[in-house]
């Protein structure tokens, strides 16, 4: 490859990984050209019916501190657009509950509890709401309205 050529690369799918895919990609490498290629585009995607509320889930095959390091890194990216003048038209807020259990999970501090704010468990009197469960666990984490995302993301890969 000649200096002056620029690198093109492709990204498939248009939904919120895509297109978060792309955006990475044009910041780590700013002079490439990126083509999004899917089947269907926003407002027709998956994650455009969808809003994701971010708390992860661990993967047996993935260390765990790579998967802290994965939430933490896009835990902390969700919540400086919470918290800039684009949240609203981003579509990306804090959200605050609770994650309840009908019996108690193996581990009842996840890996992920320093990264959230405000973690802790619920309390007794709490968890009389929900009489059905046994434990429960509160605390603050972001919430990303895809059809408010998507477009944001599409604009900032321009």
């Amino acid at each position: 490859m000649r200096p002056m050529d620029t690198v093109r690369i492709a990204v498939v799918g248009a939904g919120v990984m895509g297109l978060s895919t792309a955006l990475c990609i044009s910041k780590l490498v700013p002079r490439c050209s990126i083509t999004v290629i899917s089947d269907k585009f926003s407002p027709d995607t998956t994650s455009d019916v969808a809003a994701g509320i971010l708390i992860p889930h661990a993967y047996p095959d993935t260390p765990i501190h790579k998967q802290k390091q994965w939430f933490r890194e896009t835990f902390d990216h969700l919540f400086a657009v919470a918290n800039s003048a684009e949240a609203g038209e981003a579509g990306v807020y804090l959200v605050s509950g609770w994650q309840i259990f009908r019996s108690i999970p193996t581990e009842e501090v996840p890996f992920w509890a320093d990264v959230v704010l405000g973690f802790r468990k619920m309390t007794e009197a709490e968890l009389k709401k929900f009489p059905e469960h046994v434990f429960g666990q509160a605390f603050t984490t972001l919430k990303c309205e895809g059809t408010a995302y998507l477009p944001w993301l599409q604009k900032r890969r321009r």
